[in-house]
């Protein structure tokens, strides 16, 4: 079946879509976020409330039985200071204006070298005062558990260890106002997965367990560098990581992403999905997230959407709800 309205190796589809999507495959349904590091705080609470619209819609004909979604990493890319790295290492926080520099290296390190994602390394005496200036007490959740699990040496974490992990304990935190569950499960997982093309990967990483309404709920977080290594290799485009999701798609993905007429880099992501569709033959699904009335509304700025969201969380969760009837 053809879904939605197409873009130069995207489809986007509609919540019918993905029930139908759902109906195919027996009640299940698989998510992706591609975030070198973390999706923003603003785009896991989007993923939440379109996850719960889609359950309520499907409640009485239980067309929806398992939701999974899964936050990809590119730990081997090179550390930049863009708009989707930086804020990693400089966290800025909606409406107050706070910002911290957490990062062990220096900016002029950082800068000047060509370190990748995976290399970069987090202060914990900085995150830890962050913390208190905050009030984001899952931060601190998520930092004991790296402590206990001994990833933090000589007062340092991985970025993506401790990120991953935030993001899993961001999304039990807001998963009490969105769903009202406060009974989670975050583990760190092992498996294996089988794309389109036949090749099979390991993975690991963190993973987050919930069920609503009775649907199996699980999010995940992992690094896909070595997916990336043997698949660019195969399809010869190493710039292009949408060859990537294009694979994942192709297995059954559905992208939770920007709306592309919106983007400020439309041009640059068309392109590299037309490329993955012409060497991969398959499309990326797209369920598109857009914040463009909030900031038509005035509710955050034209570039607050990367900032972390406090404890007024519920202030953007509630005007999601109105502005979009979801």
């Amino acid at each position: 079946m053809e879904y939605g309205i197409r873009y130069n190796g995207y489809k986007r589809i509609s919540l019918d879509e993905v029930l139908h999507i759902s109906e195919e495959k027996g009640g299940k349904l698989d998510f992706m976020f591609a975030r070198q590091i973390a999706p923003f705080n603003i785009e896991a609470i989007w993923a939440l409330l379109y996850i719960k619209n889609i359950i309520d819609t499907s409640s009485y004909s239980n067309r929806v039985k398992k939701i999974n979604l899964d936050v990809l990493q590119w730990g081997d890319d090179k550390f930049s200071f863009n708009i989707e790295k930086g804020i990693f290492i400089e966290p800025q926080i909606l409406y107050n204006n706070l910002k911290y520099y957490i990062a062990v290296q220096s900016k002029s390190k950082l800068r000047e070298s060509n370190i990748k994602i995976k290399d970069v390394y987090l202060d914990v005496n900085k995150i830890s005062k962050m913390i208190e200036e905050t009030g984001l007490e899952y931060m601190e959740e998520s930092l004991n558990h790296l402590i206990k699990e001994g990833k933090v040496i000589n007062g340092m974490v991985n970025i993506l260890d401790f990120w991953g992990l935030t993001t899993l304990y961001y999304i039990s935190e807001i998963s009490k106002y969105i769903f009202g569950i406060n009974n989670y499960e975050i583990e760190e997982f092992k498996d294996k997965i089988k794309l389109i093309n036949g090749d099979e990967f390991y993975i690991s990483g963190y993973e987050l367990k919930l069920k609503y309404k009775g649907v199996e709920l699980r999010f995940r977080v992992y690094d896909i560098s070595h997916i990336h290594e043997k698949e660019i290799e195969r399809y010869g485009s190493k710039r292009n990581g949408y060859i990537i999701l294009s694979l994942y798609s192709g297995s059954g993905y559905i992208l939770f992403e920007e709306d592309l007429e919106k983007s400020l880099a439309a041009e640059k992501i068309i392109e590299f999905s037309r490329e993955a569709k012409e060497r991969t033959g398959y499309d990326i699904l797209l369920f598109e997230l857009d914040e463009r009335k909030l900031i038509e509304k005035g509710i955050i700025g034209e570039k607050d959407y990367v900032k972390f969201i406090g404890k007024n969380y519920n202030v953007i969760i509630d005007s999601i709800r109105k502005i979009y009837g979801i």
